[in-house]
């Protein structure tokens, strides 16, 4: 079996004392046992670093670079940093979509190899292994292996800082398991022949200029209002309350030390009528964004705020950048698009909306 590996940098590829950035995934590697049947490519990502620094354009390389292995290769891993690990694997699984009918592996560590009692050595050889029974069985997409579980790499997210159990899919079990041998649970994604046949497609377009805030009652609005006036940003995901709920309460022009009193959902719809998209997202593992449900989140929703359903804060912000560099003067098909569970991104289930005994 043919593996690619990449190597992106982060505390897994740093070597020695002091510790510094391994100068080529070989010298990574020198001294990991591989499974046998391996038959490894080693490349290296053309500036490797803290994965803090990562941008979605350097995730548009390591895709590339990818594809351009795909078709030699059975299974692919990328060797990363633990901190963006969760909007790489996002950002991957977004840009392949359904086209990757291979494996790839977004995998980190808390410690460096040359430590004692690392946690390098187990993630390599458990994903070797991984690899191995995923290429046998047929099962394809982006994963995250960690120590023994196999995570959706649609979902992941971190948890821990230095706890080797550092990540976990909420809302969504493992995809397998590793300890003491493979168990790939039914969730699993399988190979699809008619897609394997048209070839692996990269869908990289996103849309840059697009910030985060987390938004309280105590939170001023001229932070959004700002970015509104300054014309340069073309979106923002605010992190709510609840289901989707934007406090409504008026700052008053003195506090504000502004010339007119304005609200969040003042400032939303000044946002949507300057063209910015303005998402919505849940600060809950398991959260769903469901504006309809509280007279806030309504009120969001008629100043113009989307709903980014029940993705996960790395899909979140990958699949709106995305939706904005599709759809920049649409609003309903960016919705339309954040609505669609492409790769399994979204958790499943609907709410019955006719349920009698529902609060109305």
């Amino acid at each position: 079996m043919k593996i690619h590996v990449l190597n992106t940098g982060g505390t897994l590829g740093m070597v020695g004392k002091p510790l510094r950035p391994a100068k080529s995934a070989a010298e990574l590697l020198e001294g990991i046992t591989i499974p046998q049947g391996i038959e490894m490519t080693l490349e290296d990502l053309p500036v490797r670093q803290d994965s803090t620094n990562v941008m979605h354009r350097d995730r548009v390389e390591m895709a590339r670079m990818i594809t351009a292995a795909y078709e030699e290769h059975d299974a692919f891993l990328v060797l990363h940093g633990t901190d963006s690990l969760a909007e790489t694997c996002a950002f991957l699984a977004m840009t392949f979509k359904q086209s990757l009918q291979k494996p790839v592996f977004v995998i980190g560590a808390q410690m460096t190899k040359d430590e004692s009692g690392s946690d390098v050595p187990m993630q390599i050889a458990n994903t070797m292994r991984v690899a191995m029974a995923f290429v046998r069985n047929c099962v394809v997409g982006v994963f995250n292996v960690c120590i023994g579980n196999v995570l959706d790499g649609s979902r992941v997210r971190k948890r821990n800082e230095a706890d080797f159990d550092a990540f976990y899919t909420p809302g969504r079990h493992a995809v397998a398991k590793a300890w003491p041998h493979v168990k790939i649970m039914e969730s699993a994604r399988s190979k699809n022949e008619v897609l394997a046949v048209q070839g692996l497609r990269i869908d990289a377009g996103f849309e840059q200029h697009v910030a985060t805030l987390v938004v309280s009652a105590d939170t001023p609005p001229y932070v959004l209002m700002d970015m509104v006036r300054a014309g340069r940003i073309r979106g923002v995901i605010l992190e709510c309350k609840g289901a989707g709920n934007i406090p409504d309460r008026v700052w008053t022009a003195e506090e504000l030390k502004d010339t007119e009193s304005y609200s969040w959902i003042d400032a939303i719809q000044a946002a949507t009528k300057a063209g910015i998209h303005i998402g919505i997202i849940s600060p809950f593992d398991d959260g769903r964004v469901v504006l309809d449900r509280y007279e806030l989140g309504t009120k969001a929703k008629a100043a113009g705020a989307l709903s980014l359903e029940s993705l996960t804060p790395a899909m979140g912000d990958t699949k709106f950048r995305m939706a904005i560099h599709m759809h920049p003067d649409k609003p309903e098909r960016v919705q339309h698009f954040l609505s669609t569970s492409i790769v399994g991104e979204l958790l499943g289930g609907f709410e019955d909306v006719d349920d009698p005994l529902a609060v109305a």
